[in-house]
């Protein structure tokens, strides 16, 4: 089943990427992460985000505040701070909304998405995953610390978890501090 049920999803997201075509984009950006979690936990997360996607439903919503669409994809690497042979990689790809709270030349942001993860393995210490497929559950809140330059950094909460797809889902809990820059 999971094989089939990765594949079909897959298939799934890609067709739901390709109907949001994006009309422009403005600033592409990459991104290092290094997270923790209560767990004893620790990670790493290299990525690039495709900026200010303009997608018309967006414009329509106003209830939502007019929010930017970004879509980022990351490797992960999640580490057991007890034993470092124990850790699993995991490729996610995410939407993310970002709403623009303080002008000036330092804005500050909340971004908030909800994405898919694969892993290449379903245990990491006492946690039990049980799927390789996990959802993405993130906000944060990012500043753009000098007024010359795209760069920003942002504190950050992502939780992981199958949604009950398959149990156990003890699912992973990660608080992340990110430097990103656009090129």
């Amino acid at each position: 089943m999971s094989r089939r049920f990765l594949a079909f999803g897959l298939v799934g997201a890609l067709s739901v990427f390709g109907l949001v075509t994006p009309t422009s984009v403005y600033a592409d950006e990459w991104h290092i992460t290094s997270s923790y979690s209560t767990d004893q936990l620790r990670g790493a997360r290299v990525g690039y985000r495709w900026t200010d996607i303009s997608v018309s439903i967006l414009q329509d919503w106003k209830w939502l505040g007019s929010p930017k669409l970004h879509l980022e994809g990351a490797l992960n690497n999640w580490q057991n701070s007890n034993d470092h042979s124990d850790n699993i990689f995991a490729f996610t790809i995410s939407p993310v909304l970002a709403w623009q709270l303080s002008d000036g030349p330092r804005p500050l942001y909340l971004e908030a998405g909800i994405g898919g993860s694969y892993l290449d393995a379903t245990r990491l210490s006492n946690r039990r995953l049980s799927t390789r497929f996990q959802f993405e559950d993130r906000i944060g809140v990012s500043w753009q610390y000098l007024a010359h330059s795209d760069a920003r950094i942002m504190l950050s909460y992502v939780h992981y978890s199958n949604a009950d797809i398959n149990r156990p889902n003890d699912g992973l809990d990660f608080f992340g501090l990110t430097w990103s820059n656009t090129f």
